[in-house]
């Protein structure tokens, strides 16, 4: 078997969706034409600016992809949506939830690292949201990246605050790997844990292109204490399984462990959307 180490890959970049709608969704590709300044060659990547111009339409809104930009730090790019008066609320509704994965020719998923929003002024006085969105460095030397948009990924219960009745928890004895449904969207498995003095490592094998969705709620348990993720990484992938690392606080190797995730909404990626962005090599 093939197999490749990565340093990190995941990333979901909110920007609107609920769950999957009958919407329908247009999209078109009004420019395909890019423009850049001269690369600097760094080790690894490239540092680039690229102003795509590349346009969808969806329900009524307008996206247009303003620029992507690559720096040994981050990759970043800017979003601009329009959105009209009278737009149906149901579509209005997924576009302030709509989610995406940022993912290279080479199956490369990118983590996320932040976003913010900024209202930019129009001629004719109105404000359209620009997001800038950040997700982790370029690795390798891919020729193309990909803006994926996505619906679904919720927790699987809106009944509760935290979403209690979608908890799904198994102690965790050693004995690996260990397997957890996760309900419509598929299943993970632990394959082990690393205990160190200062850390536990919990190792994560996902099957499938929303494993950066599904091990985004997953806590260690002790005492009853839930703890929180610090870190997390993605190690590797192997025919289409993604090994992720994550990180939480120290803990007490003689108390019970247990791991809990989440039953989750199905995810439903809307290929009409994507934008695809050759990178100068």
């Amino acid at each position: 078997m093939k197999k490749t180490t990565i340093a990190v890959l995941s990333a979901a970049v909110l920007l609107g969706g609920l769950a999957p709608l009958a919407v329908r969704a247009d999209a078109t590709a009004v420019s395909a034409n890019q423009t850049a300044t001269v690369p600097l060659a760094t080790q690894d990547t490239k540092a680039f600016n690229l102003n795509p111009a590349i346009q969808k339409q969806y329900g009524g809104a307008t996206f247009t992809l303003k620029s992507l930009s690559a720096s040994p730090e981050t990759t970043e790019f800017v979003l601009a949506r329009h959105v009209p008066d009278g737009i149906a609320k149901e579509v209005d509704e997924q576009l302030m939830k709509m989610s995406y994965l940022v993912t290279d020719d080479n199956g490369w998923i990118y983590e996320y690292q932040k976003a913010s929003e900024k209202g930019q002024e129009q001629p004719d006085g109105s404000f359209v949201p620009h997001y800038t969105e950040n997700v982790k460095p370029l690795q390798g030397k891919p020729k193309e990246l990909t803006i994926r948009p996505y619906v679904g990924g919720w927790y699987d219960d809106t009944s509760t605050m935290f979403s209690d009745k979608a908890n799904v928890t198994a102690p965790l004895t050693g004995q690996y790997p260990l397997t957890l449904d996760q309900g419509k969207i598929g299943s993970m498995s632990v394959t082990g844990v690393d205990f160190g003095k200062d850390k536990t490592i919990l190792k994560l094998a996902i099957a499938g292109e929303t494993a950066a969705v599904q091990k985004t709620g997953t806590w260690l348990v002790q005492n009853g204490k839930q703890l929180d993720v610090t870190r997390t990484e993605l190690a590797g992938v192997e025919d289409g399984v993604y090994q992720y690392e994550l990180e939480f606080p120290a803990v007490d190797r003689t108390a019970p462990l247990e791991v809990l995730t989440k039953r989750m909404t199905p995810v439903t990626f809307l290929k009409e959307l994507e934008m695809k962005v050759q990178l100068p090599q």
